[in-house]
């Protein structure tokens, strides 16, 4: 499944121009109106056999008055990367996500964060990880793989919650509101592009519902309370239950839950979560016994 309800496509401006890294690094320069300071700053590079590449971020920032501060702190918003292949430009992202009117600098301003999840001789693969301001408790990130002859990048994916790199691979935590739950993904090549995928595999199925782990769901009741539990929602008995008595040191934890779209954020409101609670497992469905077992809602 590809997350194309968050998927926005990236706008690359390719250009033959052959101005070299050199000729836009530079110290602060005031633009013509006066109004804003600008700067081209290297943040990574990249090198093979016959090949070099360098990836700069440019970078605006309101200009103030140094008369009296010359050393006064100001701060940067990033409005584009741009890729230089040999010393020539070879591509400019992200400059339409990353857009801010200028007259709004002083209230807002983006910022990206390069990081590389891999790399040998012949390819490096980097993950953007983009800090907007106006988007919190979700992470937004792209992918750029870089070779002797070939560059493929990635559309933006957002998560409601987090990507995370292990042994050079992309896996997604995801956040219900409640607690976290484990979302694979797949990155993998197509059409001259990469694409970061759900990766159906490893994901267990029940019905139309998409079985994830919960992470860390070892909770706690408040109070003593009666829960009712579904003993099995997706078997021949699906209205079967089973009561269990909660006390405030009874140990639930928290193990599966069943979705039917694995990418939605909020799933608490009407999908199946599986707890055990002192041995005996069962489903609950609302929001209302989440908050019975112990579970806080967090954005």
């Amino acid at each position: 499944m590809k997350l194309t309800s968050f998927f926005f496509c990236i706008v690359v401006i390719l250009s033959s121009c052959s101005d070299t890294p050199d000729a836009v690094r530079s110290d602060i320069s005031i633009t013509d109106d006066g109004k804003f300071y600008e700067k081209a700053q290297l943040i990574r590079s990249v090198r093979f056999e016959n090949t070099s590449y360098q990836l700069y971020e440019n970078l605006v920032c309101v200009a103030h008055d140094t008369t009296n501060k010359p050393n006064r702190d100001v701060s940067w918003s990033t409005e584009s990367l741009s890729l230089y292949k040999n010393d020539i430009l070879e591509a400019e992202f992200f400059k339409d996500v990353l857009f801010i009117d200028r007259d709004f600098l002083i209230e807002s301003s983006n910022s990206v964060y390069v990081s590389e999840i891999r790399s040998d001789e012949k390819m490096t693969l980097l993950q953007f990880d983009f800090d907007f301001t106006s988007a919190p408790g979700y992470q937004t990130v792209s992918f750029l793989q870089l070779q002797e002859h070939n560059i493929m990048q990635s559309d933006i994916c957002q998560i409601a919650g987090s990507f995370i790199t292990k042994n050079g691979d992309i896996e997604g935590v995801g956040w219900s509101g409640y607690f976290a739950y484990e979302l694979p993904f797949n990155l993998t090549e197509g059409n001259e592009m990469l694409h970061l995928d759900f990766d159906l595999l490893n994901v267990q199925r029940k019905n139309e519902y998409y079985i994830l782990k919960i992470k860390d769901g070892v909770r706690f009741p408040p109070n003593a309370c009666e829960l009712d539990m579904i003993i099995d929602p997706f078997g021949d008995t699906p209205l079967a239950t089973k009561t269990v008595t909660l006390v405030p040191n009874t140990q639930v934890t928290l193990l599966l839950m069943a979705v039917e779209d694995p990418i939605q954020s909020d799933f608490y409101f009407e999908n199946w979560v599986k707890i055990n609670v002192s041995g005996q497992e069962g489903w609950i469905e609302n929001d209302a016994d989440l908050r019975k077992i112990g579970c806080l809602a967090a954005g």
